[in-house]
């Protein structure tokens, strides 16, 4: 037998769908802008599905008109190297702050976590002092990436590593196992699931990076951020091809989105349950 829905829980799904629908709408007006062309869009119909598919915007923007190809790539590259930078400092510094014993440790770790409170615009300038030189290579971007994202890579890390029993490392040495080995071939394994929560927070940080790419990047290395908002012309734009470009730009974040958001849930609840 069914049980009835109260009034209460009524207004509650009558609020979510609501909410799923501005949710969704956004995601659905950029696929039919994509497959529009520019006096249609800004036309009548501008919110209903194309009257002609125009899945030539598509070619058009991934090839010689847009090159979102060469601005994926770039992206591609900027954000792989930052993932495994991130990772692999971050989690070697989490190891050394929350485990390892030594003078200063707690200040050294607040120190570390407090470059959260500082915003990219306010280092701006003597990151163009540093940089300057490096504009034409992809590390004029990845060197900032690397060093913005690792206090929250510790931060989400420190959650799960805490956790760890030492009697592991205890018994891990009495075999003979040095420091090295221990981090890297016993703790490291358990810390996955951590791992994967903070490289998923860093590809969104990274990948949808506007500020630093428009100001560090010289054509050869510009990712895809910048890439969409040169589209933009002057005097006329292609604003069909435009939403092809920003329909490719979102589809890895969105299939990144359906793959991990479990794992994201459960590593988030794993780091925060102690015991």
């Amino acid at each position: 037998m069914k049980r009835k829905m109260t009034v209460g829980q009524i207004l509650i799904q009558l609020f979510l769908l609501v909410w799923l629908f501005f949710c969704l709408f956004p995601l659905y007006w950029m696929f039919t802008m994509s497959l529009k062309d520019t006096q249609e869009i800004f036309g009548p119909n501008s919110v209903g599905l194309p009257t002609k598919w125009l899945w030539s915007n598509y070619a058009n923007a991934w090839g010689s008109g847009g090159r979102i190809s060469n601005y994926m790539l770039n992206s591609i590259i900027d954000t792989f190297v930052t993932l495994l930078g991130t990772s692999l400092l971050g989690y070697m510094s989490a190891y050394g702050l929350l485990r390892m014993k030594w003078k200063g440790q707690k200040a050294v770790f607040t120190y570390i976590l407090m470059g959260m409170m500082i915003p990219m615009h306010a280092a701006l300038y003597p990151l163009t002092e540093i940089l300057l030189s490096l504009t034409k290579t992809h590390w004029a971007l990845i060197i900032p990436y690397v060093a913005f994202n690792i206090p929250i890579t510790i931060l989400i890390l420190s959650g799960f590593i805490t956790n760890i029993p030492y009697e592991m490392e205890e018994a891990a040495c009495i075999d003979g196992s040095g420091i090295y080995r221990t981090a890297f071939t016993i703790i490291l394994p358990m810390m996955v699931p951590a791992l994967i929560t903070a490289a998923i927070f860093v590809f969104l940080q990274v990948w949808n990076e506007l500020l630093l790419a428009s100001l560090f990047t010289t054509d050869n290395v510009r990712t895809l951020t910048v890439g969409i908002k040169q589209m933009s012309g002057q005097y006329q734009t292609d604003y069909g091809s435009m939403g092809a470009g920003l329909v490719i730009a979102t589809l890895p974040t969105l299939v990144l989105y359906m793959c991990m958001s479990g794992q994201v849930q459960k590593s988030l609840v794993a780091g925060a349950v102690k015991g």
